[in-house]
């Protein structure tokens, strides 16, 4: 179809509103400084009325959440605008359909012997419109679960059903959106009596950041982006995980993948008051009372303490064991810890200089030592878990990754460490409606072949200093990953 066919097409079906005569806008409409901030250019332009109509192609099997949220974007800023999708003739224009209905699009579609403008009303504009913090295109595949074990896909059917309820009652505000997130990841962590986990951590780092003005960037809704993504990318290579639990400990049946992930995401912030410890300081007293020298010295002493030191031992034995050439039992804690490993020296000059992987992964087995349960079995089902979701977690920080290398652990094993290279890949990937305006999204897509799990990302968005800088992640993550099990792509673009 030419661009003179589109355009007799859209004239024809304006002209059934009977609302004036369609007249041709010039694109150049949406090229005013007005629009600086909205990455969004349409297809086809129409005046119609009152109205400028901004008519976007959409040919595609996936709804385009990023170019939806600009349309937004723009009527926020003008709104005699009116933005469409035009499906062609013989394209499926079912897939939209509710998008649209969501967010009051119109679609000119074939629906019966024409093309129709289907409308759907007008997009409600508020002065500050709330950030819509979870992706359609999420929402649309946790439905589709199918590998991952029946709590947890139930309790995630349940988040994408509220979750687009609460969308349609066109209350998307944080908190609103929060307390959904919050029951989620309670139910989650209820969801096997055998489990524990409090969500008192990421709370407490909810607050710090909402206490901090100079904060620009959202930890806490990006940590449940994070579980959904890898929960999409686990549930289709579930095998690859089972691999993981039958190679390295192979006469272990009672395990819970998903609990591992849930705990790895769910703690992998939780560090930053720690590594921000002056600003947080800052925040309970009012006025800055911690010193450089106050901050290493509360560091060094949290370090030394028999918690810390009974955590690091641990995590050093099961860094050992995962990395043995021919694993042949199962692992447990260590009760004769050695001395002086190149891990725990990496680990302990992040802790006390730079990063917050490290830190994170020692508050989350701070807080369960705090409740550890007095049953043997029970401490040992928990030990298996925390462990390596604590060992998980330091990875996906590059400060962390840059001292292991200085103390010549320079790589790890995707078949070995699969919640690390997994959290690696998905952090390094997740960076929208972090902030607080709702920007075009970086990442459209998660699919996975096989033992591939691919990012599709627009990075077109990215301005040149940012593409640099997401270029140099993208490398240090790819050179620090053996990807002898699961494998990870990124857009050529990056590479």
């Amino acid at each position: 179809m030419t661009p003179e066919e589109a355009d007799t097409i859209i004239e024809d079906a304006l002209l059934l509103l009977q609302e004036g005569t369609p007249e041709k806008q010039d694109l150049g409409y949406f090229l005013d400084d007005r629009f600086n901030s909205v990455r969004w250019v349409p297809t086809y332009a129409w005046r119609l009325g009152s109205k400028v109509w901004g008519i976007e192609l959409f040919r595609g099997d996936r709804v385009p959440e990023a170019t939806i949220e600009a349309m937004i974007q723009t009527v926020a800023i003008d709104p005699d605008v009116q933005p469409a999708f035009f499906v062609p003739n013989g394209e499926p224009y079912e897939l939209i359909l509710e998008a649209c209905h969501q967010r009051a699009i119109t679609l000119i579609a074939k629906v019966s012997d024409v093309h129709e403008a289907i409308s759907t009303g007008s997009i409600a504009v508020t002065e500050h419109p709330g950030v819509i913090r979870i992706p359609e295109w999420v929402l649309s595949q946790l439905p589709q679960l199918q590998n991952l074990g029946k709590p947890f896909r139930s309790s995630l059917k349940a988040f994408s059903r509220q979750y687009r309820r609460l969308l349609e009652s066109g209350n998307t505000d944080d908190k609103s959106q929060e307390d959904i997130l919050h029951k989620t990841f309670l139910s989650l962590l209820k969801s096997d009596s055998r489990f524990s986990g409090h969500y008192g951590p990421l709370a407490l780092l909810r607050f710090f950041e909402q206490s901090n003005p100079d904060r620009r960037r959202d930890h806490y809704f990006h940590t449940f982006n994070n579980f959904l993504l890898g929960c999409i990318a686990m549930d289709s290579c579930y095998t690859d995980f089972v691999a993981f639990r039958q190679e390295c400990f192979p006469n272990t049946d009672d395990w819970s993948i998903e609990f591992t992930w849930l705990l790895t995401v769910l703690f992998h912030d939780v560090g930053y008051p720690i590594q921000d410890h002056q600003a947080t300081s800052e925040i309970i007293y009012g006025v800055s009372a911690a010193t450089v020298e106050r901050v290493v010295a509360d560091r060094h002493e949290a370090w030394n303490t028999p918690t810390y030191r009974t955590s690091r031992a641990q995590l050093v034995s099961l860094y050992e064991h995962l990395t043995r050439t021919r694993i042949s039992s199962d692992w447990s804690p260590d009760p004769f810890p050695g001395e002086d490993h190149p891990l725990d020296r990496a680990f302990e000059r992040s802790f006390l200089e730079h990063g917050h992987g490290v830190a994170s992964s020692m508050r989350m087995l701070a807080d369960f030592f705090r409740a550890f349960p007095r049953g043997y079995e029970q401490r040992a089902f928990l030990a298996r878990h925390i462990f390596v979701s604590g060992l998980s977690i330091p990875f996906h920080d590059w400060p962390v990754r840059k001292l292991l290398r200085e103390q010549d652990i320079t790589r790890i094993r995707t078949s070995r460490f699969p919640f690390a290279s997994l959290l690696m890949f998905i952090d390094s990937i997740q960076e929208d409606r972090r902030g607080r305006a709702q920007d075009p999204d970086l990442l459209t897509g998660l699919s996975v072949t096989g033992h591939t799990i691919s990012a599709e990302m627009n990075l077109d968005l990215l301005a040149s200093q940012r593409l640099r800088e997401k270029q140099r992640e993208v490398r240090d993550v790819k050179d620090f990953l053996i990807e002898d099990l699961l494998l990870f792509r990124y857009p050529t673009g990056l590479l």
